[in-house]
């Protein structure tokens, strides 16, 4: 029998089992060895404190602060102060899905044992999660120097009773919600607070939720641009395999043999006629292709971060506690700079094949998808749409990792800017929602303009259908945001697959 937990040990968490916490809420557990690990570093830490040796952080201050020893009475102390000071956050609260994220990640970072860390602080962590806790986090304020240091400050000051947190739909002081989830705060020992505050857990939440958003809705622009393909009855040769196999990209290569298979059966596609569609359907497998190998590439950054000792010092044994820089967020800030780059990208071609639908030079189909022009103005302001969610994309993507502003005193003189890649690429991912909604009304709308449901794929008349189900066919004009919001929920709870939809992760 199966267990109800997802068991945590420091080195195996996947992207799909983070999703099922941070959005099914299921609820996770540590192997043995990941106990047998948080124990062996806390004995480490008080080894070392019981011989009074200088540890960075633990018996000295922090940052430019480094050379002011602590003593052993005022260090946990200074990891009170350390949490409280640090929480200096602001603007919009993160999702709750997206701080669930940060206290898993923050749980798995303990489970490898190079944090010195209380065990209590990962039991109360584990319970808070386990039971529907989730503190308050400011979405703005990290740097992705030493990490994310505001925003995990956030999270560590409910488990010593500050701060505030959501409980069961309601917003709670830190003491209350722990005291209705008959929970106790804690005394934070001489590395807990550094070891909460110290790494990239946020900028790698909305990572992990971001990169495994985005290869669903490359799937989505697939089916997408399969569909206009049907409609501007398209040359398939742009999809042969030996075109694909003679520039060997693993993505393109993909691509081309997803669109292959869902258009198997098609009576509206033709072959060997000699024509070259427009770039935005011929050349949709490698522009697409590059977008998936990108997401891969990323996918693969995002599991190494997932699974990292990323606080300072580490502890490795009671002779080895170095301190380094594993909380520099760089990794993942170009990571997800790469992401954000790579679907605008996708939102473009998109938008494009939306223009050629609604151009009657272009596709010899009435202006704006309206059988009644003139009187009526059809799809015309939901391309306008698209073209702004196009532009503010391109702005979103223009890289946050390029930048720098030293802090502290110029003890932290480069910095990585993670988060800030991290939310740029998150708010591409949702504009991009909306533009592949448009693009599917426009189509199915064309669908019908030219009477070419019976002629369809099996696959393509799928997608159609479903999408009819929720949003009906513009005869008049009517306001379209319910429409393009209906379209946008299909997409959100994957309910329009194509041949591979259920194996999209």
């Amino acid at each position: 029998m199966l267990s109800p937990f997802i068991e945590l040990d420091g080195e195996h968490l996947g992207i799909k089992d983070f999703i099922s916490v941070v959005r099914a809420k299921n609820k996770i557990d540590l192997s043995k060895t990941a106990i047998q690990n948080i124990n062996h570093s806390y004995e480490i830490i008080k080894t070392i404190l019981a011989e009074k040796r200088r540890i960075y952080g633990v018996t000295t201050g922090f940052g430019y602060l480094q050379d002011v020893i602590i003593s052993p009475d005022d260090s946990k102390k200074l990891q009170e102060n350390l949490v409280k000071s640090h929480a200096s956050g602001v603007g919009d609260n993160f999702p709750i899905e997206v701080v669930r994220g940060m206290m898993l990640l923050e749980i798995n970072k303990f489970a490898r044992g190079n944090s010195g860390v209380n065990p209590q602080v990962v039991e109360l962590l584990i319970k808070m999660l386990n039971c529907g806790i989730t503190p308050i986090v400011p979405s703005k304020g990290s740097l992705g120097a030493s990490g994310d240091l505001a925003p995990l400050a956030h999270l560590a000051l409910v488990l010593i009773g500050r701060g505030h947190a959501l409980y069961k739909g309601l917003q709670y002081s830190g003491s209350e919600v722990l005291k209705l989830a008959n929970l106790s705060p804690l005394s934070l020992g001489s590395k807990d607070g550094l070891a909460l505050l110290n790494g990239t857990q946020a900028m790698t939440s909305i990572g992990a939720l971001t990169v495994f958003d985005a290869r669903y809705l490359l799937h989505i622009a697939n089916l997408a641009a399969i569909l206009s393909m049907e409609v501007h009855q398209a040359n398939i040769d742009c999809l042969n395999s030996l075109i694909h196999d003679a520039r060997p990209h693993a993505g393109q290569i993909a691509v081309a043999k997803e669109m292959r298979a869902s258009l198997e059966g098609s009576k509206r596609i033709r072959k060997n006629i000699g024509r070259q569609d427009s770039y935005s359907l011929r050349c949709s497998p490698i522009v697409h292709g590059a977008s998936l190998d990108t997401i891969n590439y990323v996918k693969r950054i995002i599991q190494i971060e997932m699974n990292a000792s990323t606080d300072n010092p580490l502890i490795f044994s009671v002779d080895e506690i170095y301190s380094g820089g594993n909380f520099h967020g760089q990794p993942v800030a170009l990571a997800m700079d790469f992401l954000g780059i790579a679907m605008a990208e996708v939102g473009n071609i998109s938008e494009r094949r939306v223009e050629r639908l609604l151009n009657p030079t272009l596709s010899n189909l009435p202006a704006f998808l309206t059988p009644h022009s003139g009187l009526n103005s059809g799809f015309m302001i939901a391309q306008y749409t698209a073209a702004a969610l196009v532009s503010e994309n391109k702005t979103l993507a223009v890289p946050a990792s390029v930048d720098s502003i030293p802090v502290s005193a110029n003890q932290e003189d480069h910095v990585s800017m993670g988060t800030i890649a991290a939310t740029q690429t998150e708010k591409i991912i949702r504009n991009l929602e909306y533009i592949l909604a448009i693009e599917l009304l426009c189509v199915c709308q064309a669908i019908d303009l030219s009477e070419a449901v019976e002629f369809l794929s099996p696959s393509s008349k799928g997608i159609y259908e479903q999408i009819r189900k929720k949003v009906p066919r513009l005869v008049h004009d009517r306001e379209l945001t319910p429409d393009i919001v209906s379209c946008v929920q299909m997409i959100q709870k994957r309910e329009l697959a194509g041949i591979y939809g259920d194996n999209i992760e």
